[in-house]
């Protein structure tokens, strides 16, 4: 009886010695099969990330570099009412493209009628109705972007602050001799203008002019290269607290900290391009 317990057990392990190396033989064939597939597909240039629906011309470090550069893409509101109304007078509604140092700059009429809230309202009117918040989310919806902060002065503090960092100049195809509400006299040709005046032409431009949106944002375009230079980026943390200061802003303390690193590219980088968009599509 033991003898024949003996026989079988030897035979068992006999079968399963044989079935580990059928086994591993097998795995062996699939890795060698497995291996020699993909460098058939690598030598026919085949792309997996391709074929997994990736971006084909877009390596890894290249695909990290692109999302690097669209999380930098931000949208700003700036934007300026009456010191004594405090009616809208003006806004700037800018896309800053970086590292490029591209901005793209939309600055309709107050006048102008958008959608909101199931209406039809006037920009300025939105404003007075539901206040900057309102603003906001208005031209947001209107643009198709997203406002990461807005900055915003009344009209004293916007004249300070122009004064501040220096002179705009403006070209005129024709003069300006407009009396009303306020007096404002310009020569045909190029102008070199301070705050006070710089105010009285972008509120004039916004119910006297075709092509309004260019005008303003060819204005705007020299404030930002006069207060955003290399010159100026030792005085960052001066310039903010003179915005906290001064401006209606919600940029705190605690977000300008946040964004001390992505404020010094823009001042080290410059105002390198600028786009005057006439669509709020553009933006």
């Amino acid at each position: 009886m033991s003898k024949n317990v003996t026989f079988r057990t030897q035979r068992k392990s006999k079968n399963s010695n044989k079935n580990k190396i059928t086994i591993i033989i097998t795995l062996a064939l699939l890795l060698l099969v497995f291996v020699s597939f993909f460098a058939v597909l690598k030598s026919s240039d085949f792309d997996l990330r391709t074929a997994l629906g990736g971006d084909p011309g877009v390596t890894a470090g290249e695909q990290e570099e692109t999302n690097q550069v669209e999380k930098s893409d931000r949208c700003f509101l700036f934007w300026c009412k009456d010191s004594v109304s405090n009616d809208l007078q003006f806004l700037w509604i800018t896309r800053i493209v970086m590292p490029k140092g591209k901005y793209i700059i939309y600055s309709p009429s107050v006048d102008e009628s958008i959608e909101y809230r199931g209406e039809y309202k006037s920009i300025g009117n939105i404003y007075y109705l539901y206040g900057i918040e309102g603003l906001e989310e208005a031209l947001e919806l209107f643009c198709n972007i997203e406002i990461i902060h807005h900055i915003g002065s009344d009209t004293e503090a916007f004249k300070q602050m122009v004064n501040n960092f220096g002179s705009v100049t403006v070209e005129l195809n024709e003069s300006i001799n407009y009396k009303g509400s306020f007096n404002l006299i310009l020569p045909r040709g190029s102008n070199v203008i301070k705050g006070d005046t710089l105010y009285k032409y972008l509120v004039y431009t916004n119910f006297n002019h075709v092509q309004s949106e260019k005008l303003r944002a060819d204005a705007f375009e020299q404030v930002l290269r006069n207060v955003i230079n290399e010159e100026n980026t030792d005085s960052i943390e001066k310039i903010y607290s003179r915005i906290a200061n001064l401006l209606y802003t919600d940029i705190t303390i605690v977000g300008f900290s946040e964004m001390r690193s992505y404020i010094t590219d823009l001042f080290n980088t410059g105002v390198k391009e600028v786009v005057a968009a006439t669509k709020s599509t553009q933006i």
